[in-house]
């Protein structure tokens, strides 16, 4: 690119990847501060929040995939100028995403408990946990909105609606959990169960925020029941054909990292405890960089949808320099933060020691984990190779990560550290398969087509 164009994609990275990085990061401040004031309660209450994280990320990971998939298309369809056809693939989303996060709110409300026992057979756990889960569960369906929602904000580039209604919903969340947990301000003291109450509240305001800001300012996706339904099969079925695989890949990742935490918690409560502190950190990190994803997948998006391959491989590549560059950075500066950020919570002398082990394996690994967000996650997904990335992640993590997990914790009873560190090699692995994909340049693919002949149900 000659400086003009680099200073345009400069300019657009800024744009895009700031707001969205703002609200990956107020998120994950958000989980840290949850993490922190129940950790004020003792071991017991982190690992029963921790468990019951395990529940709630199954069903975000499904709605974050269907949420990708309206992404990809919506990129497409506003870099090619088709802006009618949106509303009716948020429409389709919306009927896909009321199922899905509907049957999970049912399921874990009435049976919270045994959602709780594939984790864990702790018996203070499963006490503690069960209320946290039930109450936590009725928040799955405003989640359901919020994310299709802002998925179509950012994919036109309205990013900073999103991030000014994640930030008012963290604020709500932290100050709602500060009253509930502990009973301040002339609010009942309800400990775990506060802090659920805290998490509902908050997701009821956000999506409430977030659809009626769209509809207000007339912003891509404020259609009525007409032109959300009127979605046809020119539009369906590509779409669902694409989605399919990404849901499925998220389901394979987030039940690989569940069989993980049941590796982690089978180990022990101590273990579980010290992986649980860790988690916030993790996250927070991740949601830093995770606006370089989202822009790139909108802007390669973008290129593909003006059918400009070439645009979009250079753009893809820079994308991937950036990433791994700065979380190299990052790496360093995690790893010697470590054991100032687990002296925060109230853990034992073992509890810290192999947390603050894991933290620094986490920073090792930091640049090869942000690769594959950027290449899996954001740039092949881009142009619709959802079945390979399916096939990669799924192959990586069930026939490497959770047998290797398996018989480094059950057989060969190796300490957590080193079952971490393990465990972690399946994502170099599927670095080294996603770099070889994206180099061959066969995810270069324009999705978007017109036409809305038939209804999808004909």
């Amino acid at each position: 690119m000659n400086k003009l164009e680099k200073k345009q994609f400069y300019n657009q990275l800024l744009k895009l990847a700031v707001p969205i990085s703002l609200q990956s990061l107020v998120m994950a401040v958000l989980y840290l501060v949850d993490q922190l004031m129940v950790g004020q309660l003792g071991g017991v209450a982190i690992a029963s929040v921790g468990m019951a994280s395990k529940i709630y990320s199954v069903i975000s990971v499904v709605l974050a995939g269907l949420a990708t998939g309206l992404a990809i298309y919506a990129a497409q369809y506003w870099g090619s100028k088709d802006r009618k056809s949106i509303t009716p693939l948020l429409g389709l989303s919306l009927g896909i995403g009321l199922i899905l996060s509907g049957s999970f709110t049912i399921f874990v409300f009435f049976n919270p408990r045994l959602c709780l026992s594939i984790f864990t057979t702790d018996k203070e756990v499963l006490e503690n946990g069960y209320i946290f889960l039930k109450i936590v569960a009725l928040s799955y369906i405003p989640t359901m909105l919020t994310m299709l929602y802002s998925a179509v904000l950012r994919s036109s580039g309205h990013v900073k609606y999103p991030m000014i209604v994640s930030i008012a919903a963290v604020g709500m969340n932290i100050i709602l959990n500060y009253a509930l947990i502990f009973g301040h301000w002339g609010f009942p003291e309800l400990g775990l169960a506060g802090a659920a109450y805290a998490t509902l509240i908050s997701r009821i305001v956000e999506s409430a925020l977030i659809v009626g800001a769209i509809y207000r300012g007339k912003l891509p996706g404020a259609g009525g029941i007409k032109e959300l339904s009127s979605f046809s099969k020119a539009l369906c079925i590509p779409f669902l054909r694409t989605i399919a695989p990404i849901v499925l890949t998220e389901l394979v990742w987030v039940l690989g990292e569940a069989c993980y935490s049941v590796i982690y918690s089978r180990m022990g409560t101590a273990e579980m405890t010290a992986m649980t502190v860790t988690f916030p950190l993790q996250g927070l990190t991740i949601g830093l960089l995770a606006g370089l994803s989202g822009a790139a997948g909108i802007m390669v998006g973008h290129k593909l949808g003006e059918n400009n391959n070439a645009g979009a491989f250079q753009y893809a590549r820079f994308f991937v320099r950036i990433g791994v560059g700065i979380s190299l950075l990052l790496g360093v500066l995690i790893a010697v933060l470590a054991p100032l950020y687990v002296s925060a919570f109230n853990l034992t002398v073992e509890e810290r020691r192999m947390a603050t082990s894991v933290i620094c394996f986490f920073a090792l690994f930091l640049w090869i984990k942000v690769g594959n967000m950027m290449i899996a996650g954001g740039i092949l997904q881009s142009g619709g190779d959802s079945k390979f990335v399916f096939i990669m992640e799924a192959s990586t993590t069930w026939l490497l990560g959770v047998p290797l997990g398996l018989l480094l914790s059950w057989g060969w009873k190796q300490p957590l550290p080193w079952v971490y560190f393990f465990l972690s090699l399946e994502e170099a692995v599927r670095l080294v398969i996603g770099y070889v994909r994206f180099r061959r340049g066969k995810w270069l693919k324009q999705l978007t087509h017109q036409g809305t002949e038939a209804d999808c149900s004909a």
